[in-house]
């Protein structure tokens, strides 16, 4: 019997209010690209390094405000070779930041925003 072992995550999956919505933002914004999408309506997109992200409908529960310390998972962190460069990108986009530029934990520097429906997100530029 082979010995099981976790290869990695594989996507996460993010609830959305307007899939298609979101799901272009993430593309027009980010960079993702669509790599799959069915009618009910579930979306796959896949980051420029590779990593997919599920975007599915949101059911009828309340949506909950998020902060960094909000039980469950927490935020999604993007890493960028060049931090400031990504935030003048981000600004042209209007983007919610929620915080300053600040140093990140581990090292390097982090600034924290929302994408449109309120979820959080991080740029992360580590030490090269």
């Amino acid at each position: 019997m082979e010995k099981f072992s976790i290869k990695g995550i594989d996507h996460p999956a993010l609830a959305a209010e307007n899939v298609e919505a979101l799901a272009t933002w993430y593309c027009e914004v980010l960079g993702f690209e669509v790599i799959f999408k069915d009618p009910r309506p579930i979306w796959l997109l896949k980051a420029p390094d590779g990593v997919i992200l599920e975007i599915l409908p949101i059911d009828n529960n309340p949506r909950p405000i998020r902060t960094n310390l909000t039980p469950g998972w927490s935020h999604v962190a993007f890493g960028v070779d060049d931090i400031e460069a990504g935030i003048i990108h981000l600004d042209k986009h209007q983007i919610k930041w929620s915080s300053v530029l600040s140093p990140a934990t581990g090292g390097g520097r982090v600034r924290t925003f929302f994408d449109p429906e309120g979820n959080v997100l991080q740029l992360v530029e580590r030490p090269k």
